[in-house]
């Protein structure tokens, strides 16, 4: 009996160590898998070089528009893609493992791990940046209040990005005091850090502005003076009330007025003050500023065609078509938000527990909020654009039913379009190129000037606009191996011609497409 017990027991034991061992290794396999993605997808090393860019813009050079067309291209690389692998499914093997591997760390006194958790985080940050992108600050400033307060690891690169970009949102609140102690406690936990050297800079910024304004009032300056130091300092709400005091306005301060009304989110107010600063004739310089500052909104930051065609017009007129071409060229890099569409896909499911269900829901109520001022304020441009009389071009154009043209078409007849690169990513959408390189997890996607980054992972093909005339040219750092017209990723992530599936080129070797 006792031999009978002690072998039932050795087997017990033997089988509970067996799927104890095979289910860690699961886990810990999830987590560096995860862990990878994660970092590719937050890119938080990235977001921290575009928002010191920013803040540069905006407190050292506003109308560097090119720097600002730049930032928005990065911007919407950084937590804007759908890679795989985030969306973690815990068998219960998986979750027995955690359960092991959490008992061992709880007995070491350290914190568990959260891989789930990690994983709303994610979304939650996701979903607070595209609101701070998009100048939705009161609501990205809630979002990020409630990912301090939720995220466990206060040392972690979440609980870092969330201080600097809550600190940011705060200024542009106008609610500074509490911005300090946001920026301050990011350089406290992380000394040494990019996150602390962009809280520092943004800081320094803030001061030197508070200072000058107070100088300004000690010594009596005039109101013209003072509205121009709040708004280089950044101050657009006070900026706005100084210059309410003036009887008239200047068509410098008038842009001022419009600039400050842009950045707070009034932009058909802003729209509406540049329009008339475009078509005054006093001041050109004033009127180029206005028309770009139009380009921008009309491209990036609130679509709208019929305003894009006057703002193009206007730049031919003021002699300033190049700043045109440049700003439509850095749009074709800027990528669509997915996590918009992806958040208001998610149904609840049972895995999610009763406080995650009613998160989920109340983001998906913030997001149809934001969806509906974003109509409105659509409505406001539109009705903005109808009143200055500018002619209306259809924002959604019907789709026609083109006959095919002859076969016998010559070479001559083909329309001359420059050959680019069509960069397809898993998520569907598309962009256009003249370059991609590849720098380990982080593929580069180049336009003139303009550079897009994005996970290597997200990539599915590549090929050429014009597959007749240009083939695309694979390089590694063995030199050229091979030319296409296009190349495609296989189920093992290496790339293969179009029409080749035998020989294939290893995913990490690869270091640049060209045509």
């Amino acid at each position: 009996m006792k031999k009978f017990f002690f072998f039932s027991l050795f087997g017990f034991l033997f089988l509970f160590f067996a799927m104890a061992s095979e289910a860690i290794v699961s886990v810990k396999l999830q987590e560096l898998r995860f862990g990878i993605l994660r970092d590719q997808l937050m890119n938080y090393e990235l977001s921290s070089q575009t928002l010191r860019e920013r803040l540069k813009q905006m407190f050292l050079s506003k109308d560097d528009y090119m720097t600002e067309v730049k930032v928005n291209i990065l911007e919407s690389g950084i937590m804007n893609s759908e890679t795989e692998g985030l969306d973690l499914k815990m068998s219960w093997k998986d979750r027995f493992g955690l359960y092991v591997i959490n008992s061992v760390r709880f007995l070491n006194l350290k914190s568990p791990l959260e891989l789930e958790e990690q994983q709303n985080t994610i979304i939650r940050l996701q979903f607070a940046f595209y609101m701070e992108r998009t100048r939705k600050y009161p609501i990205a400033s809630k979002k990020y209040q409630e990912l301090e307060e939720s995220i466990t690891s206060t040392l972690s690169d979440e609980m870092a990005f969330t201080l600097l970009h809550h600190g940011y949102c705060l200024v542009m609140m106008g609610e500074r005091e509490k911005a300090f102690v946001k920026l301050n406690k990011a350089i406290d936990l992380f000394p040494g850090s990019h996150y602390a050297e962009n809280a520092s800079l943004l800081i320094s910024f803030l001061e030197d502005g508070q200072k000058k304004k107070e100088e300004l009032k000690s010594k009596k300056k005039s109101p013209e003076e003072l509205a121009y130091s709040l708004f280089q300092s950044g101050d657009y709400e006070e900026t706005l009330k100084t210059l309410e005091s003036l009887p008239v306005l200047t068509n410098d301060q008038s842009y001022i007025k419009a600039r400050s009304m842009e950045e707070l989110g009034k932009t058909s107010n802003a729209v509406k003050e540049y329009i008339q600063l475009v078509k005054q004739k006093e001041n050109k310089e004033v009127a180029i500023r206005a028309n770009r500052r139009l380009l921008l909104i009309g491209n990036f930051y609130q679509e709208n065609k019929s305003l894009v065609a006057f703002s193009k017009e206007e730049a031919n007129k003021l002699g300033d078509a190049k700043a045109a071409d440049n700003i439509e060229e850095g749009k074709s890099l800027f990528l669509k938000p997915v996590i918009i569409e992806k958040i208001l896909k998610t149904e609840n499911t049972s895995n999610l527990s009763q406080e995650e269900t009613k998160e989920l829901n109340q983001i998906k109520e913030e997001i149809k909020i934001s969806l509906e001022d974003s109509k409105q304020e659509v409505k406001n441009l539109a009705a903005v654009v109808s009143e200055e009389k500018i002619p209306l071009v259809p924002e959604t154009v019907a789709e026609k039913k083109i006959p095919d043209p002859p076969r016998n078409l010559t070479q001559k007849e083909e329309p001359n379009l420059p050959i680019k690169l069509k960069v397809k990513l898993r998520d569907g959408r598309e962009v256009v190129c003249d370059e991609v390189q590849i720098e380990g997890n982080l593929a580069s996607l180049k336009l003139g000037t303009f550079g897009l980054n994005l996970p290597y992972d997200l990539i599915i093909s590549v090929q050429s606009t014009n597959p007749k005339k240009g083939k695309i040219k694979l390089g590694t750092s063995n030199g050229i191996a091979g030319e296409s017209t296009k190349w495609n990723q296989n189920q093992s992530g290496d790339w293969i011609l179009s029409k080749d599936t035998e020989s294939s080129v290893t995913r990490a070797e690869v270091k640049f497409f060209r045509l």
